[in-house]
């Protein structure tokens, strides 16, 4: 399944693969490998939660994006998070045809790359400071996708399914 994010924040993370795949090396000055790599959050258009918000994502990137880009992306995991106590689930995705995430599958594998939990609350408290975040658990990439079919057939109910 492939998604279209919504950009409209992006910040830095921690995130990179702890083993080195991606070709930069330590010393790699100014590299994604030093710095780790972006995260973007975002929405994608077309679906709708039980909150009546378009589906929430965030989107690991080679590069930062500007406020409004679409990045063509594809699910990897759903995060559960509670922000200021209440339920919240977030589609993490990874640009559809990037080959440096190609090894990104899901929950295990972005822990592969210091993307866990703890790492992960840290990074969306970045880009919604004005709320306290905690991430309970990851689901794999069908959980993600299964989410967002709700989400479009939640959003189709709404403005009339096409026959």
């Amino acid at each position: 399944m492939e998604v279209t994010v919504v950009v409209g924040a992006t910040v830095g993370a921690p995130f990179a693969p702890a083993d080195g795949s991606d070709g930069y090396t330590q010393v790699s000055a100014g590299s994604t490998r030093v710095t780790g790599y972006p995260v973007g959050a975002g929405h994608i258009d077309d679906t709708l939660t039980e909150d009546g918000e378009p589906t929430a994502a965030l989107v690991l990137m080679e590069e930062p994006a500007l406020p409004g880009r679409s990045v063509r992306a594809r699910p990897v995991a759903l995060v559960h998070a509670l922000v200021d106590g209440r339920p919240r689930a977030e589609v993490m995705c990874v640009p559809a045809h990037d080959p440096n995430f190609a090894e990104l599958t899901g929950p295990v594998a972005l822990r592969e790359w210091h993307a866990d939990e703890e790492t992960l609350a840290v990074v969306l408290h970045r880009l919604d400071p004005d709320h306290h975040w905690r991430v309970a658990h990851c689901e794999g990439p069908v959980a993600a996708e299964e989410f967002l079919d709700e989400a479009r057939d939640a959003y189709e109910r709404l403005t009339g399914r096409p026959e």
